[in-house]
């Protein structure tokens, strides 16, 4: 979805019943938070990751799939759950959890439903391009802390608000209580993403370091001496897809992308092959 701007001012009700809606509405899959809280705790058996991963068919039949995917290809087929997450490691199951669980996320409302389709396509893309970009840079850096893993999960979840109003504005709407028009919608997802994003990471207990991007990412002001490099990796990412989907030459229009402050900290300066490296890995 990127950077969307609209003019039209948010009604103070709708605002204020928006805002105030109890935190109930699922967000995450309960599998990936708490294979998240797993991972943080560094408390976790292997066994324990097994039985929360068959709770979700879905989500088992996907971990098989990327585990014998041709990323993997030479080595031996994969047939059990077990073997797939010594395949993948502890972060990736995160990370294919958190997927699985934004990406089924589905409206009757037609409306709704392509914001929320929109929003998983572009979360998706960042959430690559992050992880390439972070490959690239902790290896010409020698940046191991650099982890591609986790800015890829920063990528899906940079813009987790829009996602949580969406299914507040559904709800709503089914239930009579407001009826926003197109324009509205997009309004209240772009003015409101952030503080309600934060509050629901918050909520969830999500790690430090996914919530910090949610503010990171609107702030001019975002080099503050801690994760600077993760926080650049996902803002150069997410700008550099809403380059491509606005099908704007990068090259002739750092300015105009408002880039030149990530690339000079990221020190990236084969900035045209650097793009279209970055739309080969997004088709």
């Amino acid at each position: 979805m990127g950077n969307i701007t609209t003019n039209m001012a948010i009604p103070e009700f709708t605002k204020n019943i928006i805002t105030s809606q109890p935190i109930v509405i699922p967000v995450f899959h309960e599998v990936a938070i708490k294979l998240l809280q797993m991972m943080k705790d560094n408390s976790y058996r292997i066994e324990d990751v097994i039985i929360l991963v068959h709770a979700d068919p879905a989500l088992a039949s996907k971990m098989l799939k990327y585990a014998n995917s041709t990323y993997y290809s030479g080595k031996t087929p994969i047939a059990t759950i077990k073997n797939a997450i010594i395949r993948l490691g502890s972060q990736q199951i995160v990370n294919l959890a958190f997927s699985a669980s934004m990406e089924n996320t589905k409206s009757d409302n037609p409306v709704i439903n392509s914001l929320m389709k929109d929003l998983w396509h572009h979360c998706h893309k960042v959430a690559k391009i992050g992880a390439y970009l972070a490959l690239k840079i902790s290896r010409d850096k020698n940046m191991p802390e650099l982890n591609h893993d986790e800015v890829y999960l920063a990528g899906l979840l940079h813009e987790i608000g829009k996602l949580y109003l969406l299914k507040v504005i559904d709800k709503l709407t089914t239930s009579d209580v407001i009826h926003p028009d197109n324009n509205l919608i997009v309004n209240i997802i772009v003015e409101l993403n952030i503080e309600q994003g934060i509050k629901i990471m918050k909520h969830n207990n999500m790690p430090e370091i996914y919530t910090n991007i949610l503010s990171s990412l609107s702030d001019d002001n975002w080099k503050c001496g801690l994760n600077d490099y993760f926080v650049a990796t996902v803002r150069l990412a997410d700008k550099l897809h809403y380059c491509i989907e606005q099908d704007i030459d990068i090259a002739d229009s750092i300015d105009t992308c408002n880039i030149s402050d990530e690339l000079t900290f990221l020190d990236l300066t084969d900035v045209s092959e650097l793009y279209d490296i970055v739309k080969t890995i997004i088709d």
